[in-house]
C-alpha cells in the first residue's frame, strides 16, 4: 500500500497544525465498519435486536442517532445480510453521516442534494423527512446516477426527484430550497483508509482545479437556498484550499448575506475537537477572524478525514425570477385510473399500498409513486427519474414492484407467506417452496418480520420474484 510509505511532499505543510505521525498511523489503519439504520423501513431498536442475534457488536456514532460502528462481522457479510438487501440499514462511513446531521432537514421541507451519488447522504435526508417534503437528488454523471437510483429504491424513498445536471444549474433556482447540501467533489485525501491510492492524487494542480469547481458549486448552493435556509458544505479531503479557505472565500463575497452556524451548537458536546482543529488550521494560515467549521482528522475520531461547514442565509444575493416548469418525463395518471388500479390491488392484498396523497405517474408500462407535495416543486429542466417504482402494467393488470412491497408490504392483509431461513436457502438454489394449494398468483414473502418482496404461487408451490442478485 502506498499509504504505508511516507506522505507525499505536499503533506509537509500540514505539520504546523496536525500531528503528522498520528495522521500517518491512522491513515494506514483499516477503516472502522459502520452502518446507518433506515428508519423508513426499520427502527434503531429493531436493528439492535437483529444485530445482537447475529453476534454483531454495535456502538453509537456520536453525531448520528441512527449511526453505529460495527464489530464482530466482516463487511462483506454486512453487505450480504438480508437486513441490508431489504434496506433496513445502509453501509455508510461514520464521518459522512455528519453533514446531514448538521443540515437537520425537517419533514415538509424542500431539500437539494447537489452532488448526490452514490446516495448515502440522500437516503439519510429521506429518513429525516419521513416521506414529507421533497428531495432533489442531482448528479451530472450517468453511471453514478444508476448507483444513486439503486440506493433510493432499496431504501424506499418516495419523495425524490432525480436530476442529471451540473450542480451549478441550481443557482438559477433562486431561493427554492429550505436546505441545500453541497457535498462537493474533492481530492479525497481523507479516504486513504479505504483507498490506498487516495494520497497519489495529492498534488497542487489537482487541488486548485477542484477548488475552482467547488467555488462555483458553493455559490450556486447559496443562491438556491431560501432566506433563512441552511447550506452545508462538505468534503472528504484534508486540504485547506478545498475546506476552510473555500468557506472564507464565499463568506467574504457575501459577508452581509451569510452567517456561519457553529457546529458545536448543533451537536452539543461532540464536535469541540473538530472545531478547534479547524480554528488551528485557520490560525496557521494567518486568518485574523477564524470561523467555527468542523475538521475531522482521521486520528481524532478514528474515521475518514472529513470537513463540514454550516451557513445560514440572511438575505438575497439575486432577485428571484419566475421559474418555467418543465413537465416530468413521466405522465401523471388521472384520478379515475389511479382509483381503478388502487381497487384492483386492494382486492388482491386488502390494501392498495398507497397513501391518500400519493400520485401515480406512468412511463411506458412502468408506474411510479410520488407524493403530491413533492410533485408540486417547479423544475426548470427535465427530471431523470421520479419517486419509487410502484408497478408495471402487463396484460391489462398491474403487477406490483419489488420496491413498493419492500417498503409497505407489512400493510397487506391477504396473500402473505412467512418464509424461514431454510426457504431462503431453497430460493438461492433456484427451487420453489411449498405453500397452500388455494394460494394463486402474486404473494408477499415475509422473513423475520420484514417484507422480502414478491413470490408467484401456483399449484402449491412458490417461486420468488426477487431482483437479480438479491440473494447472492
Amino acid at each position: 500500500m502506498y499509504a504505508k510509505n511516507r506522505f507525499p511532499k505536499t503533506f509537509d505543510r500540514y505539520k504546523d497544525f496536525v500531528d503528522l505521525k498520528a495522521l500517518h498511523t491512522f491513515s494506514n489503519k483499516a477503516l472502522r465498519k459502520s452502518l446507518r439504520v433506515n428508519v423508513l423501513k426499520s427502527s434503531v431498536l429493531e436493528v439492535l435486536e437483529m444485530a445482537k442475534k447475529r453476534g454483531w457488536k454495535l456502538s453509537p456514532v456520536p453525531w448520528c442517532s441512527e449511526g453505529f460502528f460495527v464489530d464482530g462481522v466482516e463487511e462483506s457479510e454486512l453487505g450480504r445480510d438480508l437486513l441490508h438487501r431489504t434496506g433496513a440499514y445502509y453501509l455508510q462511513e461514520a464521518a459522512s453521516m455528519l453533514p446531514v446531521t448538521l443540515m437537520d432537514p425537517k419533514p415538509g421541507e424542500a431539500v437539494l442534494d447537489m452532488c448526490a451519488a452514490p446516495g448515502s447522504k440522500t437516503t439519510q435526508i429521506a429518513s429525516a423527512l419521513q416521506g414529507k417534503g421533497v428531495i432533489i437528488a442531482n448528479d451530472p454523471q450517468e453511471r453514478r446516477l444508476w448507483v444513486l437510483k439503486g440506493a433510493l429504491h432499496r431504501m424506499g424513498v418516495t419523495n425524490v426527484i432525480v436530476t442529471k445536471r451540473s450542480g451549478t444549474a441550481f443557482g438559477k433556482m433562486i431561493e427554492q430550497f429550505d436546505r441545500v447540501l453541497c457535498d462537493a467533489p474533492c481530492t479525497a485525501q481523507g479516504t486513504s483508509r479505504k483507498d490506498s491510492d487516495a494520497l497519489l492524487r495529492s498534488h497542487e494542480d489537482g487541488t486548485q482545479k477542484m477548488a475552482g469547481i467547488q467555488a462555483q458549486l458553493l455559490e450556486s448552493a447559496v443562491h438556491a437556498a431560501k432566506i433563512g435556509g441552511r447550506i452545508v458544505y462538505s468534503t472528504c479531503t484534508l486540504t485547506p484550499e478545498e475546506n476552510e479557505l473555500q468557506m472564507l472565500k464565499i463568506l467574504n463575497t457575501f459577508s452581509d448575506q451569510l452567517e456561519v452556524v457553529d457546529p458545536r451548537t448543533l451537536v452539543p458536546g461532540v464536535l469541540n475537537t473538530a472545531v478547534e482543529d479547524s480554528l488551528l488550521v485557520q490560525k496557521h494560515l494567518g486568518i485574523k477572524d477564524p470561523k467555527p467549521f468542523a475538521r475531522l482528522w482521521p486520528h481524532r475520531y478514528d474515521t475518514e478525514g472529513f470537513f463540514a461547514a454550516v451557513l445560514q442565509k440572511k438575505s438575497s444575493m439575486r432577485t428571484p425570477t419566475e421559474i418555467e416548469k418543465i413537465p416530468f418525463e413521466e405522465m401523471p395518471l388521472s384520478a379515475s385510473k389511479r382509483k381503478m388500479i388502487a381497487e384492483e390491488i386492494e382486492e388482491d392484498f386488502g390494501t392498495s399500498f398507497l397513501d391518500e396523497d400519493d400520485l401515480l405517474f406512468q412511463k411506458k408500462e412502468l408506474l411510479f409513486l410520488l407524493p403530491k407535495n413533492a410533485a408540486n416543486l417547479l423544475l426548470p429542466f427535465p427530471n431523470y427519474a421520479l419517486g419509487l417504482p410502484y408497478g408495471k402494467e402487463k396484460e391489462n393488470r398491474t403487477r406490483l414492484s419489488h420496491e413498493i412491497i419492500s417498503l409497505r408490504g407489512l400493510r397487506a392483509k391477504k396473500k402473505i407467506v412467512h418464509v424461514k431461513q431454510a426457504d431462503i436457502e431453497t430460493f438461492k438454489r433456484g427451487q420453489t417452496i411449498d405453500c397452500s394449494m388455494e394460494l394463486a398468483g402474486d404473494a408477499i414473502l415475509l422473513f423475520d418480520g420484514y417484507p422480502l418482496g414478491m413470490g408467484m404461487a401456483k399449484e402449491g408451490k412458490i417461486r420468488h420474484r426477487f431482483p437479480a442478485n438479491f440473494l447472492l
